[in-house]
């Protein structure tokens, strides 16, 4: 099994651009700054995103924030899909474990 290499540089300077900065890459997800936008790779297709918005941003700040992200990523030929949203919570019974989940 060959392990996936997924490039930082671009997705990293987009993110820097709109003002936040990743918090936590794991896996093909990247936390961003206090958890507003959750990012993913496309490991189907080079320079390909997905992003989740967190579900207790309002639908403006949301709108104007995948606007903005949108429009970064064709000048910097990235292709970024908005997913939909997502809810971080603490797991049940556990001090150390976070739940995700991804909301359409």
């Amino acid at each position: 099994m060959s392990a996936i290499y997924r490039e930082l540089t671009k997705i990293k300077e987009l993110i820097e651009e709109l003002g936040f900065t990743i918090s936590y890459p794991y896996d093909d997800l990247l936390f961003v700054d206090s958890n507003a936008i959750l990012i993913q790779f496309n490991d189907l297709k080079k320079d390909s995103f997905f992003a989740f918005f967190n579900e207790s941003m309002n639908d403006a700040v949301t709108t104007d924030l995948e606007e903005k992200m949108k429009g970064l990523a064709l000048i910097k030929k990235l292709e970024i899909k908005s997913k939909g949203r997502f809810q971080m919570k603490q797991k049940e019974g556990s001090q150390e474990e976070l739940e995700l989940e991804f909301i359409s």
